[in-house]
């Protein structure tokens, strides 16, 4: 096994934006779902005005095979897209390290 000091520079970049972002605490599968609803009040305006309608935020996900919508409430919605840019970016991340090491299985470099 090679020590990390013999990956390109931006092998090595990935890696340690890796580490920094594991070290942070949550991270999430999932899409982040805005919805727009009337409430059941027949006095409240998001009955009439469209652009009225009460918001919430749901966290959609896939669970052994079933779709999940959780609620968000309005106190956890920064943490939770936090958590879900993390899990994004750190994906992101791991396709383009594998992709390097493709690149390099392919042209036979240890």
């Amino acid at each position: 096994m090679l020590p990390r000091t013999a990956l390109p520079k931006d092998h090595r970049a990935q890696y340690s934006r890796l580490r920094l972002l594991l070290q942070e605490p949550g991270l999430i599968r999932g899409t982040l779902v805005e919805m727009r609803r009337a409430c059941g009040k027949k006095s409240c305006r998001c009955r009439t005005e469209p652009e009225a309608r009460h918001r919430s935020l749901y966290l959609g996900l896939s669970l052994n095979g079933k779709h999940r919508m959780l609620y968000i409430p309005a106190e956890w919605e920064g943490r939770v897209k936090e958590w879900v840019a993390r899990y994004s970016e750190v994906r992101q991340l791991l396709e383009q390290i594998s992709l390097g090491f493709l690149e390099r299985l392919e042209k036979r470099e240890r």
